[in-house]
């Protein structure tokens, strides 16, 4: 927390009491910090701000945590450095007001405290500044005084660098700027609250640090506090009411201290008598009850809820008592004012810091030593990381809303939206190849030991509306599994499904665009964890019954087994690639389609007209028919639940079956294309090589026929977000326009792509700096917050965080030029200094390949599986083989020839790329299993590159 040059905390007031949540904050190149406090009464919150504060826009993990962060770097100058901001508390619905900041550094926001609306400010003056950079503030704070009436009050703080006397009554200006200054302070009925001197040298103290307010009732007191650099900080006490909700407490049981074995015993005997019983719902109840109440009687509880996180676990008592020595030291100094009692300050200072950071150190230097601390090592990451959900802020209907009870209601009201009303279809007429008389799936095979198998595989996940947990499930599954068994048989042959099965909590995910606007966000649903068991016992089942009468186009790559984005990617790229490289002004138009709200819009009754269709039928499909019918749900946001509404539409998103059945929903929708096809579950590519208008009107028709087909099926194509790429190595762009019910598709140049960026000249610059920029932000994160770790966690958390995004998408994508191996290289070069120190061991030592190496092995490792079968992918579907070339050791391992390339580009493909490698592995790693594979391959990888 060095270099800063200003910090205040703001402090609501609340009737009971008041406690800081958050402290100083410090960017880089010698900047400034603010934060956030508040508390008392179960909750309460606030901001602070900053000057001479650099925030890079690269590290938004940089950011105090759990604050909204508006900014203002400063411009300019030959490094980076300077700028203010302002760190609030998000439940405090901070709102950034840029049209009042012009070019001065300053950053206005309007927070809102209980029933307050309050404008505040953060602002930086530098020293000496000329007057063209004097007027811009002046500027900033006459637009503030014209909003002045809209807002109860208005709070600005800020390191000003006047040369003004604030201690005395009236205030005693010196030289100019000031008395500018003091004029606009006046005009705004400025009150300023710091008396206290904020910057103290051997020779000088002064107060140059201000916090100004137009309504002095609001501000209780203001009173200097130890700074982290060469100003002190400043917190306020404000006299408003606001309230930061706290979870109630409540008793759970306490199953880590559970008797599994006891607990398994009582259960077997007394959920006997559930097998007797013929009514599933009956069945049900009796078994949660048992359930429930055997529990109830042999697990301890305990309390959870009530209280605030810890929000520094290594601060113990005794840190917090120096931490109260120290500020009395500083009290006592600034009373008394003596070199003597400075010194003793200082002193204080400086012992309190040390034991804290070494208690720091010592705890992270614990993180990820055994299996509760790996716990506490995710739960410690999660925390830097992420900003709690419950904390965002929302505009609804141009307003902004406080109430989590109407925040879960409007929640609830966009997600029922999104479903689509009963409606009648017009008669599609099928295909022959699935009729009545071909093979049905009329029933369902249910055996305890299958049950108990599935039971113990759940993995720890939060518990459906039924309350029952996954580690009562796993640990018990033995005495539980009979008795579910007979559950799941009376359910199948009845067609009736518990109301806890069909009863979901959502929670709303984040997708993409503004966080405050609710329509961005998508429902999953939290589901009964016993229903789940049921749903999986029926997906694989009925997976192996499609699977075997071949009803999913192969274009379909979306939850399939052995498919994935990758095998996608994979064949779109390389065949895209060779036709550029067979002729290198090829045109490739891609138009990339959106399926608005797809999973929420399925209607049921198409769905089921399809499953029988496929030869679902029976009891089965009067299962399916219940399990979609009848269902309910409600969102939960903030510890608050909205009314339950009817689901209308749609398969569950989070349940097991739901991906299934929208992919037997989708499977005929390429039935008429004749381009090119490609589908990740909704995410649609279409694509043709386009040379003449009547290709580009093959590629309407196919475009046409998909339109008809979504309108025929109760889906929306959403004309404004789908994209027409021309995907061409010519100077010249070929563009022909392509229309959604005659509204056109906008062309791109980039776009993403199941989470790879494509570029319209096939090229992986825009990729790599992308992948380049993501994978240092996150290694930053973790530099800054794992610092005082061993080396094993900084490589599980280089291996978990940031190794993923450096690799995701290969071999579909590939850097092919020196430029971009370098980027990546040198991620990876700072991750092992990172990882080792200074001086990093080599990459063998280390156990970490270098980039070139990762990608040779990935390309073998895709081939390899392939070749095995784990991948369902077409590799050698280019490649020339078994033809007897020069070097052939025996004719099981004939060596393989690359497709022919025209130029450097084609030989980008994977199918060009992977050749050479895999014709000189040994053969031993030719024959060896799949699963053996990766480390044989590894060890002949670092045994070539150390040769």
């Amino acid at each position: 927390m060095q270099g800063t040059t200003g910090c205040w905390i703001l402090m609501f007031l609340l009737p009971v009491m008041i406690s800081p949540i958050a402290a100083n904050y410090a960017g880089g190149g010698g900047g400034g910090g603010g934060g956030g406090g508040g508390g008392g009464g179960g909750g309460g919150g606030g901001g602070g701000g900053g000057a001479g504060t650099y925030h890079n826009q690269y590290h938004p993990q940089q950011q105090p945590n759990g604050n909204e962060t508006p900014k203002s770097n400063r411009l300019g100058g030959r490094r980076a450095a300077g700028g203010v901001l302002l760190a609030i508390r998000p439940h405090l619905q901070p709102r950034r007001l840029q049209h009042l900041e012009g070019d001065a550094e300053v950053v206005w926001a309007s927070v809102r405290a209980g029933r307050l609306l309050l404008l505040v400010g953060s602002a930086y003056r530098r020293p000496n500044a000329d007057q063209e950079y004097n007027s811009a503030l002046l500027r900033s704070l006459e637009c503030a005084a014209r909003q002045q009436h809209n807002y109860d009050g208005v709070l600005l703080m800020g390191d000003f660098n006047l040369d003004i006397k604030w201690d005395i009554e009236p205030p005693v200006v010196g030289v100019q700027p000031a008395e500018a200054f003091i004029d606009a302070f006046a005009e705004m009925s400025f009150a300023q609250f710091v008396k206290t001197a904020t910057r103290t040298t051997n020779t000088s103290a002064k107060i140059i640090d201000l916090l100004l307010c137009d309504v002095p009732a609001l501000v209780v007191e203001a009173h200097v506090v130890p700074g982290t650099s060469d100003h002190e900080a400043v917190v306020a006490k404000l006299a408003v009411s606001v309230q930061k909700p706290i979870s109630a407490p409540t008793r759970v049981p306490n199953f880590q201290r559970a008797n599994w074995p006891l607990l398994s015993q009582v259960l077997e005997q007394r959920l006997d008598c559930v097998s007797r019983e013929e009514g599933v719902i009956t069945a049900w109840e009796m078994w949660k009850k048992i359930l429930f109440d055997t529990v109830e009687e042999f697990v301890p509880t305990k309390k959870v809820g009530g209280r605030r996180k810890k929000k520094h676990p290594w601060m113990t008592k005794a840190l917090k008592q120096l931490v109260s020595i120290r500020d009395e030291l500083f009290g006592e100094w600034r009373s008394a004012g003596t070199d003597e009692k400075r010194q003793v300050y200082l002193n204080a200072r400086r012992s309190t810091r040390a034991a804290i950071r070494a208690a720091r150190d010592e705890w992270l230097w614990r993180l990820g030593l055994g299996k509760s601390h790996s716990k506490e090592l995710w739960r410690y990451i999660n925390s830097k990381a992420k900003v709690p959900f419950e904390a965002s802020i929302f505009e609804i209907d141009g307003r902004t809303v406080t109430s989590a009870q109407e925040i879960a209601e409007k929640f609830s009201e966009v997600f029922q939206s999104n479903f689509a009303r009963a409606q009648t279809f017009p008669y599609v007429r099928r295909n022959a190849h699935a009729t009545s008389t071909t093979a049905q799936f009329r029933g369902l095979q249910l055996a305890p030991a299958h049950v108990q198998f599935l039971l113990q595989r759940i993995k720890t996940a939060a518990p459906g509306c039924d309350g029952i947990t996954a580690p009562l499930l796993k640990n018990c599954a033995a005495s539980l599994s009979s008795s579910l068994c007979h559950i799941f048989q009376r359910s199948i042959s009845s067609g009736e499904i518990p109301a806890d099965w069909k009863t979901a909590a959502v929670t709303p995910l984040y997708k993409d665009g503004s966080k405050e606007d609710v329509q961005n966000y998508r429902p999953i649903s939290v589901t009964s964890l016993v229903g789940k068991v049921m749903e999986r016992i029926l997906r694989d089942q009925l997976t192996e019954f499609l699977e075997a009468k071949d009803i999913f186009p192969a274009s379909q790559h979306g939850f399939r087994a052995r498919r994935s984005c990758t095998t996608l990617l994979t064949g779109l790229f390389d065949a895209w690639t060779a036709i550029l490289d067979e002729r290198s002004g090829s045109h490739v138009h891609a138009i990339l389609l959106d399926l608005s709200k797809a999973f929420d819009r399925v209607p049921h009754g198409r769905l089921l007209s399809k499953l029988q269709h496929y030869g679902v039928g029976g009891d089965v499909l009067r299962w399916l028919e219940c399990f979609l019918t009848g269902r309910t749900q409600h969102v939960k946001y903030g510890g608050v639940c909205s009314a339950p509404v009817e689901v209308l539409s749609g398969v569950v998103q989070g349940s097991v079956l739901g991906p299934l059945l929208f992919n037997v929903f989708i499977a005929d929708l390429p039935k008429d294309i004749s381009s090119g096809f490609e589908q990740y579950a909704d995410d649609t590519t279409l694509w043709r090589v386009v040379t003449t208008p009547e290709d580009a009107d093959a590629l309407q028709n196919d475009l046409d026929r998909v339109y008809i087909w979504c309108e025929n099926n109760g889906m929306l194509l959403n004309q404004r977000k789908s994209y027409a790429m021309d995907i061409t190595r010519a100077r010249a762009p070929l563009y022909f326009e392509y229309t959604v019910n005659g509204a056109p598709i906008e062309y791109v140049n980039k776009q993403r792509l199941l989470g790879v960026q494509i570029s319209s000249d096939l090229r992986w610059d825009v990729h790599t700096d992308a992948v380049r920029a993501k994978a240092a932000r996150v290694l930053s994160f973790a530099a800054r917050n794992l610092r005082g770790c061993t080396q094993r966690v900084k490589r599980v958390a280089y291996l978990s965080l940031i190794k993923p995004i450096l690799t995701f998408g290969l071999p579909a994508w590939h850097p092919t030029t020196q430029a971009n191996t370098t980027k990546l290289e040198r991620v990876q070069r700072r991750a092992l200094r990172f990882i080792h120190g200074r001086r990093p061991p080599p990459p063998q030592e280390a156990k970490i390949m270098p980039i070139q190496m990762h990608l040779n092995y990935t390309d073998l490792n895709f081939f390899k599986k392939c070749e095995g079968g784990a991948i369902d992918f077409n590799h050698r579907a280019r490649i020339i083989e078994r033809r007897q070339l020069r070097g052939d050791a025996n004719e099981r391992h004939q060596r393989l020839q690359p497709p022919p390339v025209r130029s450097v580009f084609g030989q980008r493909a994977f199918s060009f790329r992977v050749v050479q490698p895999w014709n000189d592995l040994p053969p031993e790693l030719k024959e060896c299993t799949v699963a053996e594979f990766p480390s044989l391959c590894k060890k002949h990888l670092w045994k070539v590159n150390s040769d």
